[in-house]
């Protein structure tokens, strides 16, 4: 079967056949992962003080106290979401950018910051206006049976109710397929060093049903391994913190040494990186179907595009 031929299960592994040097998703996911603990870390420590008063019970049990907490923090808990919500995004835009050079140019692992992660930035951008936009509709759509109902009275609040989670659902729907087929952006932009966002549409023509499926089986498979992994790490805490849950103790001081001790912080980072890897490799793969539909647009690959593109 043609490698570049756009099908299910091209699509789903397309990661393994991109070409290039050897050991990118093990580099990968190992980056992504290591990287990704330290930024969770951070953010952690910055908001231990929020995270403490949560496990202790005399603190929950007072809101007063709860507040004075949160006042004497605020700072630090600005600081941790600030952390995550600029370090998320340098993730996201560096890692992408590996990802989409992988599939377009079968380079090698790396991670810079550069023009391609630049224009990503502004990919990003365009998606969190397209976010906002359907958001408004969806908002803009209930709104109207809700009011119509709300006319009406009785019978009719009923059937208003019932045309409303049907306009929901089949908004749902025409949203998930809008994104789809904006879903090679990312990949155009990488192949062509030039922001494509426009673009992404004519490139999916014909594959948005292909592409979907693909996800699905995906998401279906990284779902059963996540949960075989949360299981594992939920039998290895409960061990840990058995004897403090025989002891039937609700002093904070024990439940807090619990959590603390070497029986749940080893296997807690080990799940961390596990699953931080995991993400990492999953966001790579998932990005594969799109890769392809970029790959497959006949409005490039059989143009001069593609030798100025692989350079």
């Amino acid at each position: 079967m043609n490698t570049l031929e756009f099908s299910v299960g091209n699509a789903m592994g397309h990661f393994r056949k991109t070409g290039g040097p050897k050991g990118f998703l093990w580099k990968y996911a190992l980056a992504y992962a290591l990287i990704g603990i330290v930024v969770q870390g951070l953010s952690l420590y910055l908001m231990a003080p929020i995270y403490g008063a949560a496990f202790n019970p005399i603190v929950m049990e007072d809101p007063d106290m709860m507040d004075q907490v949160m006042l004497e923090n605020m700072g630090r808990v600005a600081l941790g979401y600030l952390v995550s919500f600029v370090f998320g995004i340098l993730m996201w835009i560096m890692f992408e950018a590996a990802s989409q050079r992988r599939y377009m140019r079968a380079d090698g692992f790396s991670l810079k910051l550069g023009g391609d992660e630049g224009r990503l930035f502004v990919v990003g951008l365009f998606w969190f206006g397209l976010l906002i936009l359907l958001y408004i509709g969806m908002f803009i759509l209930m709104m109207i049976p809700m009011i119509i109902g709300a006319a009406a009275g009785g019978d009719g609040a009923l059937a208003a109710g019932a045309v409303a989670v049907i306009v929901m659902l089949a908004y749902m729907v025409f949203a998930i397929w809008v994104a789809v087929r904006f879903s090679p952006a990312a990949a155009m932009t990488i192949r062509d060093r030039k922001i494509r966002f426009g673009s992404a549409w004519r490139a999916t023509k014909g594959k948005v049903w292909t592409l979907i499926g693909s996800w699905l089986i995906l998401a279906l498979i990284m779902m059963a391994i996540i949960f075989v992994l949360y299981l594992v790490f939920a039998v290895t805490a409960v061990l840990a913190l058995m004897p403090v849950m025989q002891s039937g103790s609700d002093d904070p001081a024990a439940i807090l040494a619990a959590f603390a001790s070497l029986g749940f912080i080893i296997p807690a980072i080990f799940f961390g990186l596990i699953y931080m890897g995991l993400a990492g490799i999953m966001m790579h793969v998932f990005g594969g179907p799109a890769a392809l539909a970029a790959k497959t647009d006949p409005n490039w690959t059989d143009t001069a595009a593609i030798n100025e593109t692989f350079v």
